[in-house]
């Protein structure tokens, strides 16, 4: 019966001495793999993004931030229609890339909504009513606006118009 215990004891000792050294071997390859993961992901991804930026944006088109200019009141015009006539009210922001620009904007701002009021007002009612109409629009205003400030100050200055509310009834 002595030799059955000690073979009882031994047993056990062995199985309990490999469960953890799996245990051990496991959790090793786990901290070894995660550690290596993590290396991989992080090397990567500066890689990326630094040639990315490179790629993307040479130096030297990399534009001045947008300054708005808005403009003082809204055009209110209105329009006549196959159907209905109907009344506009368009209140507009100019985007310009420098100061100068916007000083200059500033500057020939009366004129501008003149030659802006008079476009608006010669537009379509059933036009102007649809998405599509406003998008026609608002180029049609960008180009009158360039136009303008090229025949008053030799460049366009104008990047952009934005209508920011546009209101019809």
């Amino acid at each position: 019966m002595a030799d059955d215990n000690q073979e009882l004891e031994l047993d056990v000792e062995e199985k309990g001495g490999k469960g953890k050294l799996l245990i051990i071997i496991a959790a090793a390859v786990l901290v070894i793999g995660g550690g290596l993961a993590a290396w991989f992901l992080m090397s990567g991804d500066d890689e990326e993004v630094s040639t990315e930026t490179e790629t993307e944006q040479p130096a030297e088109d990399i534009k001045s931030p947008a300054i708005y200019v808005g403009v003082p009141e809204a055009i209110i015009s209105p329009l006549s229609g196959s159907s209905r006539n109907r009344m506009v009210q368009i209140k507009m922001s100019f985007m310009v890339r420098s100061p100068e620009s916007e000083d200059l904007v500033k500057k020939h701002m009366p004129r501008l909504k003149n030659d802006l009021l008079v476009l608006v007002s010669g537009a379509d009612a059933d036009e102007a009513i649809t998405p599509e109409g406003r998008k026609k629009l608002q180029q049609a205003c960008l180009e009158t606006a360039r136009a303008t400030m090229k025949s008053l100050e030799g460049a366009e200055h104008i990047e952009q118009v934005l209508f920011v509310s546009f209101v019809m009834q």
